[in-house]
C-alpha cells in the first residue's frame, strides 16, 4: 500500500496533464478519421483501435528510450516532439527539449552519464493516444571526474502518439534517493 501512496502526487499531476490534452486527442482522432474519406467508428471501437496503435508505438519507443538505441527511437518521434520532467528541475536545472534535434542533441550529450538504468515496470495503461508506464528506475549517474551516484526511483511516464510518431514525453520522478546518495558522496560514505 506504501508504494501505491508513493505514486499519488505523481499520478495526480500526470492526470491533470492528460485530462488538458483529451479535448485535443480526441479532435484530433475525428479529425484524421474524416481526413481519411471513413466514416467515424462506434467510440468503442474507435478508442479501442487507437489504444491498440499508441501501445504498438508506445512499447517500441520505451524499449530503444531504455536501450539507448537512438537510431531505433529517432524515427519514433514526432518533428515537433516535446520532452519535460518537471520533478527533475531542482536536481538537475530545466530540462525540458522542443523538437526531434535539440532532444536527440540533448540524448547524446547527456545520457552518456548515465551508466546504468533499468527499469521495473509495475504497471502500465494504454488509453486512447496517451500510454503511462509507472514503476522505478534503477540508474546511476556520474558527471566526468565524478564517483557515480546510483538510486533507485519511482518513475512515472507518460508518451502522447498521434499519427505513429511520440508527440509528447513526460517523466515525473521522486530524486530523494538520488539527492540523499549525492549528498552521502559529499560527506564521505559510501551510498
Amino acid at each position: 500500500m506504501r508504494r501505491i501512496a508513493s505514486y499519488t502526487p505523481l499520478l495526480l499531476a500526470l492526470s491533470l496533464n492528460l485530462l488538458s490534452s483529451s479535448a485535443h486527442a480526441q479532435a484530433t482522432t475525428t479529425a484524421s478519421a474524416a481526413s481519411m474519406g471513413a466514416a467515424p467508428a462506434e467510440p468503442a471501437q474507435q478508442y479501442h483501435a487507437l489504444s491498440a496503435q499508441t501501445r504498438d508505438v508506445a512499447e517500441r519507443y520505451l524499449q530503444a528510450y531504455l536501450s539507448r538505441d537512438w537510431p531505433r527511437l529517432f524515427p519514433l518521434m514526432a518533428e515537433n516532439i516535446h520532452f519535460a520532467d518537471p520533478t527533475a528541475k531542482m536536481v538537475f536545472g530545466d530540462l525540458s527539449q522542443q523538437g526531434k534535434p535539440a532532444l536527440m542533441k540533448y540524448f547524446s550529450e547527456v545520457y552518456p552519464y548515465v551508466e546504468t538504468h533499468a527499469f521495473k515496470r509495475e504497471r502500465s495503461t494504454f488509453a486512447g493516444q496517451h500510454a503511462v508506464f509507472i514503476g522505478e528506475s534503477d540508474w546511476s549517474f556520474s558527471l566526468p571526474g565524478h564517483v557515480p551516484v546510483r538510486s533507485k526511483t519511482p518513475l512515472v511516464m507518460t508518451l502522447t502518439v498521434e499519427n505513429g510518431r511520440v508527440t509528447d514525453h513526460q517523466e515525473i520522478a521522486d530524486f530523494q534517493s538520488y539527492l540523499n546518495g549525492r549528498q552521502q558522496l559529499a560527506a564521505g560514505d559510501k551510498p
